[in-house]
């Protein structure tokens, strides 16, 4: 048999202040799939809300964060089309 999948979830700073049961119903959806998930204790916001405010310093600075959180990660899911959006084309 093989390996397990293995994910990391990415659950975004406003849906983790705003809407944490969408997180908890990813983990529960993925994990009745078969997938083992983690959650990185390090992560924070991806930077969208700074870029689009025009801080693209700051922005800068919380995008290589997250890189750095989830560089180990061969996986990384978010119920958040935006967020993914900031971290793979901005």
């Amino acid at each position: 048999m093989g390996a397990r999948l293995q994910v990391s979830l990415m659950a975004t700073c406003l849906g983790d202040a705003l809407f944490p049961e969408v997180g908890a119903a990813t983990v529960r959806l993925l994990r009745r799939l078969g997938v083992a998930v983690d959650f990185p204790g390090a992560q924070t916001c991806c930077g969208q809300p700074h870029f689009n405010s025009g801080f693209h310093g700051h922005a800068r600075e919380l995008a290589r964060h997250t890189l750095r959180t989830f560089a180990r990660s061969p996986l990384v899911v978010t119920p958040s089309g935006s967020c993914a959006a900031m971290v793979r084309l901005e």
